[in-house]
């Protein structure tokens, strides 16, 4: 799959320093590698989809045959990208991953963007090519800090891009 990579293992050991950690010290790994607030969970396994998207993104970690119809509904459906800020020209939140990269956090749901960044958190409901588009020449993060987490970098967002919209709405017909 070239650079593109499903995480899920990746993450998995990545956060194995930082559990061990968290544990060591009696203190929570905050969503944002925060350490220092003890009060939110610690992301151990993978999340409860609420939508086909999510659904996709989860069966596509032992499924290879979902990773078509993942990368289709991401871009053919509305995801959530996290913003700097609330204003209406704020940019596309940017996060660092444990390597020191830094990406564009995207979402499959409100709910994921509130688990990770909390309620608060700017964010605009976009379709995931706008979003895509938005990224374009940048690294994308889906699902920052959950499992199943994936981290594509500017060619892959590039590659994203170049297929043909609309191929995996295969609901019903209007």
């Amino acid at each position: 799959m070239r650079r593109r990579n499903f995480v899920a293992a990746g993450l998995v050991a990545g956060m194995l320093p930082a559990v061990a950690r968290a544990q060591a010290s009696g203190v929570t790994l905050q969503p944002n590698g925060d350490t220092s607030a003890p009060n939110a969970p610690l992301v151990t396994r993978p999340i409860e989809p609420t939508n086909a998207l999510e659904y996709a993104f989860v069966q596509a970690l032992t499924n290879e045959n979902m990773r078509p119809i993942f990368r289709h509904y991401l871009m053919d459906t509305h995801v959530a990208l996290a913003m700097e800020s609330a204003a209406a020209d704020a940019e596309p939140k940017q996060v660092t991953l444990h390597d020191g990269t830094h990406a564009i956090a995207v979402f499959t749901s409100t709910e994921r963007v509130d688990t990770v960044l909390g309620e608060d958190a700017p964010r605009i409901m976009i379709a995931g090519r706008a979003a895509f588009e938005r990224a374009r020449g940048k690294n994308v993060v889906i699902n920052y800090h959950l499992i199943p987490m994936l981290t594509l970098q500017p060619d892959d967002v590039a590659s994203y891009l170049a297929a043909q919209p609309g191929v995996a709405s295969a609901g019903p017909s209007q």
